[in-house]
């Protein structure tokens, strides 16, 4: 850009002169009415010395002036009248006075904004977009003024105009709509970004139109959904076939039978001290008796055959409850009997001599296999939830690699269960992923999006299956990015979650926050979030963003893009959506 042309854009688009105290972080600005807003971008320019680092000798010069830009960002503006006391005011309130009849002077206000300096390039040859710090303040009565939108991508972008590989498009400006925000991706998916809002502020609106971005750059994400949020994923056009959704169903026998105990005590009630102290053996011995694949058939016959029930031999073994409360019904039944012939079939197949049970020992046991049926049935009934939130009938893999696919995105719909059901859930496969790209056997790499995060890795673990995953994902947290294993995590309450991990989030998405105890959380931890930013969470609008880390040059407030898919909770109108049921139940009653 000529001099002249630079000439121009200042006086155009003069904004204000710099005033009183300037240093190389902030200075203060007279501000020409109405120019500017709060977090607009502006410039500076400026003739200072390029510091030498040599020492200065009798006969050295001193290093010449050098044009240069200095970048700022409005932090606050602060409007005043030093003519308009406020005893004034108070006088002119109390006599129900209007003070345009008075003879105060209400034009001579002083507007003044605060502004962060974001760095410094040379006015020749800074297009890269790459700022220096500055280190030495600008000087009082330079003129600041408003650059036009490609120099303010430019700055805002960096590098990631030239690297679009890495780049995401996502939001733009909020004060600058012109503007196209565009992050780092590669920060995404390698140290963890968290998404930060109230309910309704657009949480899962920006997760949606980051995860559509990295569709189109083919990196595999899994998704845990506890409320259905992205099921809207696979009906977009450019997602076709790359998304599936899974129902959740709970895998018995991949878990300790403490885990079990507490899984049928949640369910259905307290068991008692023989039940407790036999479980491990009824349990170990029931995943013996179903783990042979080719003596299954025979076995599954038998146990229809022992216990009368045709309904078994019909519809096969399957490794749920229901199954653990057939096995336990055999053991009972054989005790109780005395039936040595029965008793070496089942432990000969459940591979342990304790399944030998007293008649008295079978008599405590009566009741278990009813318990243990009253907790499966609860149990069916939450995974059919999740089945039909996942609009599907594809059932996770047994084999959890098969979640990661080049291109595919993969959505764990966890919808009906509880919430230590879903921390157990989730620990499941996010272990078994892990694991897999620890060792090796997962050759790509991957990332996790856990929705509702303070329930996978709350401040404080409640029971025990909280814990476990709260474990599963702070080491995933430390270790992940020498694993290729990212996280995304998406909280309407980051006062739950757990510190250390939420710190070792290095990129953050914060929109709308109310709750003051968020708010001090967030200041406290986001070390990239100014005390400026902050104090503007409570006002910030549907949709707006304040992003900050390393997935951008700066903090920076933005609007984020529509996504092009819909989730399953996007609100309709409550009075329509009435109307229009009353409407179907009539054309019902009709016909």
């Amino acid at each position: 850009m000529t001099e002249a042309r630079r000439e121009e854009q200042r006086a155009t688009n003069y904004v204000g002169t710099l005033v009183g105290e300037s240093t190389s972080r902030e200075f203060r600005l007279a501000v020409a009415h109405e120019t500017i807003r709060e977090q607009d971008i502006i410039a500076v320019d400026a003739r200072l010395r390029r510091p030498s680092f040599e020492a200065p000798t009798r006969d050295s010069r001193e290093p010449p002036l050098e044009n240069i830009r200095v970048w700022a960002k409005v932090q606050r503006i602060e409007r005043l009248n030093p003519l308009f006391p406020s005893e004034a005011g108070h006088e002119l309130a109390a006599t129900r006075t209007d003070p345009f009849e008075t003879v105060l002077s209400l034009s001579r206000e002083m507007v003044t904004a605060v502004c962060q300096i974001l760095g410094s390039e040379p006015l020749e040859g800074g297009e890269g977009g790459r700022l220096d710090h500055l280190r030495y303040p600008p000087q009082p009565a330079s003129s600041a003024y408003g650059p036009d939108s490609k120099d303010i991508a430019r700055v805002v972008l960096g590098e990631l105009q030239q690297n679009k590989r890495r780049s995401l498009d996502i939001a733009t400006l909020s004060n600058r709509p012109e503007v196209d925000v565009a992050v780092d991706g590669h920060a995404i998916v390698t140290r963890h970004l968290a998404i930060l809002a109230m309910t309704g502020a657009g949480k899962s609106w920006t997760a949606r139109r980051i995860i559509e971005q990295l569709a189109q750059k083919n990196y595999p994400i899994v998704i845990f959904d506890p409320h259905g949020d992205y099921t809207g994923l696979a009906e977009v056009p450019a997602l076709r076939g790359k998304v599936r959704r899974y129902y959740a169903w709970f895998p018995i026998f991949e878990q300790v039978s403490e885990t079990i105990i507490t899984v049928v005590e949640a369910l259905g009630w307290s068991l008692a001290n023989t039940h407790r102290s036999k479980f491990d053996d009824l349990f170990k011995g029931a995943r013996a008796f179903i783990s042979a694949d080719g003596e299954l058939r025979e076995r599954t016959r038998w146990l229809s055959d022992y216990l009368g029930n045709e309904n078994i031999a019909r519809y096969g073994l399957k490794p749920d409850l229901y199954f653990l409360a057939d096995f336990v019904q055999a053991v009972v039944q054989a005790g109780r009997r005395g039936d040595n012939e029965a008793f070496d079939k089942l432990v000969e197949w459940g591979n342990r001599e304790e399944l030998r049970v007293s008649k008295q020992v079978a008599g405590w046991l009566g009741n278990l296999p009813n318990n243990l049926r009253v907790a499966a049935k609860k149990l069916k009934q939450m995974e059919a939830i999740s089945r039909k939130v996942a609009q599907t009938s594809e059932p996770l893999p047994t084999e959890r690699k098969q979640l990661v696919r080049y291109g595919g995105i993969s959505v764990v719909a966890l919808s009906g269960y509880t919430s230590d059901f879903q921390a157990t859930l989730y620990s499941l496969i996010a272990d078994d992923i892990f694991g897999a790209r620890v060792s090796g056997e997962l050759r790509l790499p991957v990332l996790l999006l856990l929705e509702e995060a303070h329930n996978f890795a709350p401040a404080r673990a409640t029971v025990p299956a909280e814990q476990r995953a709260i474990t599963t994902t702070k080491q995933i947290a430390q270790e992940g990015r020498k694993f290729n294993v990212g996280l995304i995590l998406i909280s309407q309450r980051p006062s739950r979650l757990d510190e250390t991990t939420l710190a070792m989030c290095n990129s953050y998405v914060i929109m709308r926050m109310l709750n003051p105890a968020d708010q001090n959380f967030v200041r406290r931890v986001v070390e990239t979030l100014g005390e400026d930013e902050a104090r503007m969470l409570p006002d910030l609008d549907v949709g707006e963003a304040i992003l900050s880390g390393q997935l951008i040059n700066f903090p920076v407030l933005t609007k984020i893009k529509e996504p092009e898919s819909e989730g399953e909770r996007e609100e309709r109108d409550a009075f329509e959506a009435l109307e229009e049921a009353q409407k179907n139940l009539l054309s019902g009653a009709a016909r």
